[in-house]
């Protein structure tokens, strides 16, 4: 007799109740050198306007634009050169009416001056500088507070502190920076039947699943915590989950999720007092996976099978994983055409739908085609770099549908 579960949970409510009660780990504090790659915990205002002084962006001379005006190859101007600007250092010459400086390519310009003249568009006779076309006001010079002004924003809670952020903050002279602690997120295979050998093994199973969620929780900015294997006894799985939550934020388990008499997850985790339990989600593959929070960690129950544990996770785990993230915005996607029809499976088609997709560019744009295979197929993954969420009410999408494909880290590098 095939037992089943008596109510399924629809996925937004699951994972609402569970965002609901997980806690956020703490913030940081780290030298900004340290920081690419974490979520800001904080916003960042400059404290100076950049550059501090008005800069040349050429090797040349420093002038008053007004004194080129009427200059020509016929009738040039003659520019008393009264000194240059060393790089690096503040300018200390101011210049008056038909004088000019020479200056590099990052040189602060004089007092006074508001344009450069290109080394090779003029002419040194002497003490002289010959200008033989007029200089519009502002040329080659990058302007004080031009590219950041004392009081913005270089850097808002929320985002991901990227490479040219890292520089931003160096530039103007913020050396540390608050940011969100990584999330841990730790992985639990569960199954008498797995092992980590790599040798032929007979009857046993190689334990190839945990590695993937440990991969993704790697690409997804998090600290992954390898808790092994728990064979199918009560008393092992429930050291490992115990273990697992002191360490992480977020304890990801595989296998045990269903009703038959090896199926211990959901009957160790109910006895940890959570706060959250949803055990069966109307989410097709994978409606026997189950999300709980016990004392604001968070706990994902996934099925063996690998296309139903992917589900749980893209659906429930990676939910979870960005809210712990601090990010503001975590998921990324991108508009898509199917090649050919989807139609649901006959069984459970008004559960929310995961279909694995294979993304390309074609001649018409950005392509998407839906792989169909079985639960336990591998294959049907790495074949895949995208995924698309299709709603409870909708069973058949026609060929050229527009859909919205989710791009993963670490699954999604094409």
């Amino acid at each position: 007799m095939v037992l089943e579960i008596s109510q399924y949970f629809p996925v937004k409510v699951a994972i609402s109740r569970a965002l609901a009660a997980l806690r956020q780990p703490e913030a940081e504090t780290v030298p900004t050198r340290k920081a690419f790659g974490r979520v800001a915990a904080e916003t960042r205002f400059s404290g100076m306007d950049t550059p501090s002084f008005s800069t040349s962006h050429m090797d040349g001379f420093a002038i008053r634009a007004k004194d080129s005006v009427g200059a020509s190859e016929e009738r040039p101007k003659r520019l008393v050169l009264v000194g240059a600007v060393p790089l690096g250092s503040k300018p200390a010459l101011r210049l008056r009416t038909n004088e000019a400086a020479r200056v590099s390519t990052g040189s602060f310009l004089p007092t006074g001056a508001d344009s450069v003249v290109q080394a090779e568009e003029v002419r040194k006779v002497g003490g002289k500088l010959i200008v033989k076309h007029e200089v519009e006001a502002g040329s080659f010079v990058f302007k004080a507070g031009e590219d950041v002004r004392k009081g913005r924003a270089v850097v808002k809670a929320g985002e991901v502190i990227r490479a040219q952020d890292v520089g931003m903050l160096v530039g103007v002279a913020i050396g540390r920076v608050k940011v969100w602690r990584r999330p841990r997120v730790a992985v639990l295979a569960t199954g008498s039947e797995l092992t980590n050998s790599m040798a032929v093994t007979g009857i046993r199973t190689r334990n190839s699943h945990a590695p993937v969620f440990l991969s993704l929780a790697d690409a997804l900015g998090c600290e992954a915590v390898d808790l092994g294997i728990a064979p199918d006894k009560v008393s092992a799985i429930r050291r490992k989950i115990v273990k697992g939550l002191k360490q992480a934020d977020i304890l990801l388990m595989t296998g045990g999720t269903s009703v038959g008499r090896a199926d211990l997850s959901d009957r160790v985790v109910s006895k940890l007092r959570p706060r959250v339990l949803c055990h069966g989600i109307r989410m097709d593959r994978g409606r026997v996976s189950g999300v709980a929070v016990v004392n604001g960690k968070g706990i994902v129950m996934m099925p063996g099978p690998i296309q139903g544990a992917m589900n749980a996770f893209v659906l429930l785990g990676f939910p979870m994983i960005g809210k712990l993230s601090g990010r503001k915005e975590f998921k990324m996607t991108t508009s898509a055409k199917l090649t050919r029809r989807w139609k649901a499976r006959r069984k459970f088609p008004n559960f929310t739908k995961v279909v694995y997709l294979r993304v390309f560019q074609s001649r018409n744009g950005v392509a998407a085609e839906p792989l169909a295979g079985e639960t336990e197929s591998m294959s049907l993954l790495t074949g895949s770099n995208a995924y698309a969420v299709i709603p409870e009410s909708v069973t058949a999408l026609k060929a050229g549908s527009e859909i919205e494909a989710h791009l993963l880290p670490g699954f999604s590098f094409a």
